[in-house]
Formats: structure tokens, C-alpha cells, sequence
């Protein structure tokens, strides 16, 4: 089912398998943080999530849940949705003002304490969870209609959202997460440069031990995990959109990798293929749009 690529929906998913990454992607995403213990970071921010706590996001932004109580009680809803499956319909009824959230804030976080909002938010994503999963041929056009419908009320609800509730990015914060974030500012400004957890110190006027700690409570990544972690997502980045333009060591040498054979390991340990044959297949998935 073509609409299957366009709208991924999940409800009240319980548990964490794996350690989860920072990532991006093209979809706009809802999330709704149902229980357990979690911080959400994205980008340099970090949120404190509560149940019934609702982030929307325009996927660009990395962002990353980090899991901090047991990870069994960790349960969440969310979706991810194109924009460009959902616009014609938008266009079509004048409601592109619907996007506003995502164009204009590109994330946030809105704490939803009314319980009927709640619901009404929560009865959506599941009818939605449960439409995602039609695999019946026949039912195909009645089912992505139905999903197109459900989705736009979905965001008229977050739309209505009282704005009060909408968290501001630049919201005071004080102690460990401040100093997160001003940690993880840093190595994204800093990133293609040689780092120490000296030259942090140095520059935030803060002990080794406190940054080495702090950011680790705070993010789930070591300092350098991070900084590695950031490297590979901007090297991803550029292999797609310089495709043979750049040498694989330019671009190793750009985000800040000490060679091309240490990120040629690090890539394939962490993507599963060498830097290579990861352009190849973009290159190959771009002639075949090209060609279609």
C-alpha cells in the first residue's frame, strides 16, 4: 500500500528494545509521551518529559528519546506523517495553516493536562495505528481516505491546543540541564574541529568530572559518544547531497574524523555499509526517481 510510506503510526507502544540514536528524517512527526521516565532531546534542547506531554516535530531537527527509568514502563505513541501526502488536501480545504507549528517553530512541546483533550488526541492516533496496518488490496483507496481525514481532525486537536501549554524552547532551566546544553552547543559548533573534554572545560569554565557526568545523566551519551554520533550525521548528510562531488576523505576530514580508514570503520560499524557503497546506493535510489 503506497500510503503505508507516507504515514507510519504506532500506539501505545510499551517497552524499549534497543538504545535509541540521535536520527533525522523528510516525515513530520507527532509523539506522545503516555509513561516512565524519559527526556527528549533534540537538537541542543533537552525536555523533561510528563504523561500526557506532546511533542511535534518537522523531523529535520535530530532528536532522540533517552530513556531513564525502567525501560519496560516506557510507553509512547507517535506519528510520522509527509507533508507533501497530506498538502493537496490541505490546499484543497485552506487549511495549510495546520503546518504553522512545523514551518514556523519546526518543534515543541505542548503539556496537555486536560484530560479530554487527552483522550480525544490518544482515540486518533490509535484509529490511525490501527489504519496504518491495513494490508487488504481491495480496501486500499477507502483505507488512505479514511487516514487523510483522521490525521487533518488530528491536527486541528493540536492546533486548538490551548497555547499556554506550549513549552518555549528558550524556557528557564537551571543546574545539569543548562550545562547539557550549553555541552552539546558546543560540540555541534565545534564538531569538525579536534575536541577534548578539556577544551570544554576550558571554555564553560566547568570540571572535567561535573561535564563528563552531567551530560551523560542528562543525554544517555558520553561526551565523545555524542561528538561521534554528530560527526556521522553530518557525514551522512553530505555523501547525499555532494554525491561524487566530494572524495570520501574530503568529507571524513570535514566532520572532523582523525582519518578516512577510522571513518570508514566507525561509518560501517555504525550504518552497516562503507561510505561508499552507502553514496552508491543513494546515487542508485536517485537515478531511478530521476528516471521514473
Amino acid at each position: 500500500m503506497d500510503y503505508q510510506l507516507s504515514l507510519i503510526a504506532f500506539s501505545h507502544m510499551k517497552g524499549q528494545v534497543a538504545d535509541l540514536e540521535f536520527h533525522s528524517h523528510q516525515q513530520y512527526e507527532l509523539y506522545f509521551f503516555h509513561g516512565g521516565e524519559c527526556k527528549y532531546l533534540i537538537n541542543n534542547q533537552i525536555y523533561d518529559l510528563k504523561p500526557g506531554d506532546m511533542l511535534f516535530l518537522d523531523g529535520l531537527d535530530l532528536h532522540k528519546a533517552h530513556v531513564t527509568g525502567n525501560k519496560d514502563e516506557y510507553e509512547r505513541s507517535m506519528i510520522h506523517f509527509s507533508p507533501e501526502w497530506i498538502l493537496p488536501v490541505l490546499k484543497e480545504l485552506d487549511a495549510l495553516f495546520l503546518f504553522d507549528a512545523f514551518r514556523q517553530l519546526r518543534h515543541g512541546l505542548f503539556h496537555t493536562p486536560a484530560v479530554e483533550e487527552t483522550k480525544e488526541i490518544e482515540t486518533l492516533i490509535t484509529k490511525l495505528s490501527l489504519l496504518s496496518l491495513t494490508t487488504e488490496v481491495d480496501k486500499e483507496i477507502e483505507a488512505e481516505s479514511e487516514a487523510k481525514i483522521l490525521l487533518i481532525q488530528l491536527l486541528f486537536k493540536v492546533h486548538q491546543l490551548d497555547k499556554t501549554t506550549l513549552v518555549e524552547l528558550n524556557e528557564a532551566k537551571g543546574g545539569k540541564y543548562l550545562y547539557a546544553e550549553k555541552i552539546a552547543s558546543y560540540l555541534q559548533k565545534q564538531f569538525k574541529e579536534i575536541i577534548t573534554i578539556e577544551d570544554i572545560s576550558k571554555e564553560l569554565n566547568l570540571s572535567s568530572s561535573y561535564i563528563s557526568h552531567t551530560f551523560k545523566e542528562s543525554t544517555g551519551y558520553t561526551v565523545m559518544q555524542y561528538l561521534m554520533e554528530y560527526r556521522l550525521i553530518q557525514a551522512k548528510y553530505l555523501i547525499e547531497v555532494a554525491g561524487e562531488t566530494k572524495t570520501i576523505k574530503e568529507i571524513s576530514m570535514e566532520c572532523g574524523f582523525e582519518s578516512d580508514a577510522h571513518f570508514n570503520r566507525f561509518f560501517k560499524k555504525k550504518v552497516g555499509v562503507t561510505p561508499n557503497e552507502y553514496r552508491k546506493k543513494k546515487l542508485y535510489k536517485y537515478m531511478r526517481m530521476i528516471g521514473e
